[in-house]
């Protein structure tokens, strides 16, 4: 039993081995299996990391970056018309801009706070209203203004607003920036050399120029043209081009049309600057107060003023006349719902009292925007418009370039030599209007200045005008060169 339990034992041993010798035949396919399997359940610190996988296929990540970039580019090329040529953005552009802001997307992005936004448009006297103006002309090529610069309400002038510095944050650089003065500029351009001036030898040097306003911020004839040619009616122009109509008119026409546009306007920065009751003195709504200006001129400067209420009824009758026929002429070039004669009575008093009289080349009466927020004072110097041909060399104030052509410019000057002004000061400019009579000043700009008070008569100059700068730099005569040539060799002589 034994030997037959041993040779049963070897027996089942001898099957076990021959049937295991098949299932090895299949072991090593199984054990590839159990290798891959191995493979894709590997520890977290045999696969790759972000950064790895980022290194490996840095190739198309930089291609994606790449594409993603240049779309951009090209559509904030096309966005904003660089690309495309155009010099203002068009009102689809503008339209699309507010659209875009007013998305939850935007508004999530800019961290923009939800609720009624603040209207500043019948709030000309609102310090974001200024910085508005501000921004949009500095964006200007060629546009600048004063760091310190801001409204004053009351103006110290005794106006309700001017234009003044609100800070003295600049004072530093005034006081210790060099150059300052004409001279100064000149002689550096002449050696080559900076200097500075040193805390025991203080000497106040501040740039000149406070304001620059380019042409391309300019409400102007050719802008105007440009503008309402689009938005009149073909068979308008057809019977009233608007090439016959002045520069006045066409300003009253452009000014009305862009107050209507609102948001879509260029302008708005500009325009909401403006009063919302203009300061000339013909308006029906400011008629009591113009009759008790008058009669406190009559009775505190003793002034003849004799049919001053007549001729106040008169501007009035005729400035409506202007308004009902260019509503009657031009009102289909406003949309509807726009109360057209209201409008453009609103935009003929802001001409006849803010206007700017240039130069023909660039329109020969213009809106400058910022200038007109100056107050007048006859000892003060005037806007002075450039022709690009300013030299230092030659005396002017500064140097300018073809680009420059039509740019106002305003510095602090008073009694023909330069002003530094402090914080609370008020920047004042002459309006150099020599013809206008003290009623001519009431009914445009709705005031009498102080050198009016009086009996004037007009006197024309005796000696011929050698400045060169300002309204003065013109060429000279042939009397004036000769003037000029006796003065050098006098000098001459004596030296």
């Amino acid at each position: 039993s034994n030997s037959a339990g041993g040779n049963n034992a070897a027996a089942g041993r001898d099957s076990t081995s021959n049937s295991a010798s098949p299932t090895n035949l299949d072991a090593s396919p199984r054990k590839n299996r159990v290798a891959d399997e191995d493979l894709t359940s590997a520890p977290d610190s045999q696969r790759l990391s972000i950064l790895q996988w980022m290194y490996e296929e840095r190739q198309g990540i930089c291609w994606v970056l790449g594409c993603a970039v240049m779309g951009s580019l090209i559509g904030f090329g096309i966005g904003t018309g660089y690309l495309t040529g155009a010099k203002h953005p068009t009102p689809w552009r503008i339209a699309l801009g507010h659209k875009i802001r007013e998305t939850r997307f935007y508004k999530t992005v800019s961290l923009r706070r939800e609720g009624k936004q603040e209207n500043l448009m019948g709030q000309p006297n609102h310090p974001m209203v200024f910085n508005l103006l501000k921004e949009a002309v500095v964006r200007e090529k060629g546009g600048y203004v004063h760091p310190d610069l801001g409204l004053l309400a009351p103006a110290p002038s005794g106006a309700s607003r001017g234009l003044g510095f609100v800070r003295f944050g600049y004072t530093e650089c005034q006081t210790r920036c060099f150059p300052g003065t004409r001279d100064e500029k000149l002689e550096i351009l002449n050696t080559n050399r900076t200097k500075a001036t040193t805390g025991d030898d203080p000497i106040y040097k501040q740039e000149d120029v406070l304001l620059k306003i380019p042409l391309s911020y300019q409400m102007t004839r050719s802008v105007a043209l440009e503008t309402l040619r689009r938005v009149v009616p073909a068979e308008t122009l057809n019977k009233h081009p608007l090439a016959e109509l002045d520069d006045a008119a066409l300003l009253v026409l452009f000014l009305a049309h862009e107050r209507t546009l609102s948001r879509a306007s260029r302008w708005l920065p500009y325009i909401a600057s403006l009063p919302t009751e203009p300061s000339c003195g013909y308006l029906e709504s400011r008629r009591p107060h113009m009759l008790d200006a008058i009669q406190a001129l009559k009775r505190e400067i003793s002034m003849d003023v004799a049919g001053w209420p007549q001729e106040l009824a008169k501007a009035g009758q005729y400035a409506q006349k202007i308004v009902n026929g260019l509503a009657r002429d031009y009102g289909g070039a406003f949309r509807e719902g726009v109360a057209v004669k209201e409008t453009l009575s609103w935009a003929l008093c802001q001409v006849a009292s803010r206007a700017t009289a240039g130069s023909n080349k660039h329109g020969s009466l213009r809106l400058v925007p910022m200038l007109d927020l100056i107050n007048h004072d006859a000892n003060a110097g005037s806007f002075v418009e450039l022709t690009g041909k300013e030299r230092l060399a030659r005396s002017d104030f500064m140097d300018a370039t073809e680009d420059d052509s039509g740019t106002f410019t305003v510095r602090s000057v008073r009694f023909a030599r330069r002003r530094p002004l402090k914080k609370g000061q008020e920047l004042m400019a002459n309006y150099n209007v020599p013809g206008y009579s003290p009623l001519d000043w009431l009914v445009s700009l709705g005031f009498v200045p102080p050198e009016r008070w009086y009996p004037w008569q007009k006197i024309d100059p005796a000696l011929p005008r050698v400045r060169r700068d300002g309204p003065f730099a013109a060429e000279p005569s042939k009397a004036t060169a000769q003037w000029l040539k006796r003065t050098r060799r006098g000098k001459e002589e004596t030296s």
